[in-house]
């Protein structure tokens, strides 16, 4: 019988010679607090150190592990939380007369450096990538970020025991099986439109101990609703971190109409509490549902899919709405085949789902489009062997949808594109 032996701990690291001590008033809270402040260098990995206080009193230091963010902390972003937990360590240190920050100067981008936080924002912004294909593509973890030198400057500081002001379960478990005695005094900043998605993956990929739910909470008991019905779509109206996922502000489903955004606005409450109003979606929206999901305060539509057609990016855009993608673990099990916009013009919107496609009139109470569409109903109706079955659910319906043939799928969308053409024309 072989017996397995645990692998032996690694050997500490060793601590070079600091540079310092620097004795300096920082201000933070209103005032200026002095700070003695050390410099560590660990072959290219380097630290400083920041404490004011008694920290050898033999009470636990309140501790902040900060890892450098040019964006957060430099340039203030909204878009993460790094500035804002600085902040409030250094603010309660400064207030309380006690604590101690550790700040990895070369931890930028969570330990990948700030070439990659520069590429990072570039392939989500520029490419539309999906948070796990920049990392693909980096061929990096989430997190790279490595605490040995934390451990080497407590002990050389003398600090057996800290209260450690974070929401990563991974330091407290790094401090914790080093050593170290370990209070925990969560940090987390309020949940806000620009900050949200950064945030919630945190939680999803890192653990994060966030009190909010994420978008795959809200999004995943929808897409169970559906995922056998393919015609089926389901929308719901929620604040994150007001509430639970079983309990939206307002839900709403669609077995065919195509109408989710009026019916999710008829079901909205009165009044909506304060904070960040999101729409979870099944499905892709139609793009003057956009306009629809602004009106009722939506600040961004959510949807479980990480390619997103450019021309819905560019209409979410138009109506100041942010259209999150978070396919993630939301990726539906079997494939779902989305209506994706494709063109507009002369006031139709026209999408495509495999070899189908509908027309919709945007904006449907105007007469403009609404005109246009019944132009283009009459062309398409009346030319069968060039747009196959043309069908719509109603004669008042804003849409219809055409089934052509399975090889002039071509020819048929070209002549859509034709028509509208010289619809506009005409305008």
């Amino acid at each position: 019988m072989t017996t397995v032996h645990p692998a032996p701990a690694p050997a500490p690291l060793p601590v070079p010679t600091p540079d310092g001590p620097a004795h300096l008033p920082l201000r933070w809270d209103g005032g200026e607090t002095p700070f003695v402040l050390w410099h560590f260098d660990f072959g290219g990995d380097r630290w400083t150190a920041a404490y004011t206080g008694d920290i050898h009193s033999g009470d636990p230091v309140p501790l902040r592990i900060e890892s450098a963010c040019i964006f957060g902390h430099v340039l203030r972003s909204a878009q993460c939380d790094c500035g804002y937990q600085l902040d409030r360590a250094m603010e309660s240190f400064a207030r309380n007369g006690r604590g101690l920050l550790l700040y990895g100067i070369d931890q930028d981008a969570r330990g990948l450096g700030i070439a990659a936080h520069y590429a990072i924002y570039a392939m989500r912004q520029q490419e539309n990538l999906d948070t796990d294909a920049v990392y693909a593509r980096l061929d990096a973890p989430v997190d790279a970020r490595s605490y040995e030198p934390v451990v080497a400057i407590l002990r050389h500081l003398g600090v057996p025991a800290v209260r450690l002001l974070s929401n990563n379960p991974r330091r407290e478990a790094f401090l914790r099986d080093a050593g170290f005695d370990v209070e925990l005094a969560p940090l987390e900043a309020p949940l806000d439109i620009h900050n949200m998605s950064t945030l919630m993956l945190e939680k999803e990929d890192l653990a994060y101990r966030w009190s909010f739910e994420t978008h795959a909470d809200w999004l995943e008991p929808l897409q169970d609703s559906v995922a056998e019905f393919a015609d089926r779509s389901v929308a719901c109206a929620a604040i994150p971190g007001g509430g639970t996922a079983g309990t939206p502000l307002a839900r709403a489903d669609d077995d065919g109409d195509w109408d989710l955004a009026r019916r999710l606005a008829a079901a909205m409450p009165a009044a909506v509490p304060t904070g960040t109003l999101v729409v979870y979606l099944t499905d892709l929206p139609r793009a003057d549902d956009l306009a629809v999901y602004a009106g009722l305060g939506a600040e961004a539509v959510v949807v479980p899919f990480a390619d997103l057609p450019d021309a819905l990016r560019e209409a979410a855009a138009t109506e100041g709405v942010k259209l999150v993608d978070w396919e993630r673990r939301n990726a539906y099990r079997t494939e779902r085949p989305q209506w994706r916009l494709e063109h507009r013009a002369a006031g139709i919107d026209v999408y495509r789902r495999a070899d189908r496609l509908r027309c919709v009139a945007a904006r449907a109470g105007e007469d403009v489009p609404r005109t246009a569409l019944e132009a283009l109903w009459e062309t398409c109706r009346t030319q069968p062997d060039t747009f196959g079955d043309v069908t719509r659910p109603g004669p008042d319906a804003a849409w219809f949808e055409l089934a052509p043939a399975a090889d002039a799928y071509g020819s048929a969308s070209a002549a859509v594109l034709a028509a509208l053409a010289g619809t506009r024309a005409q305008r």
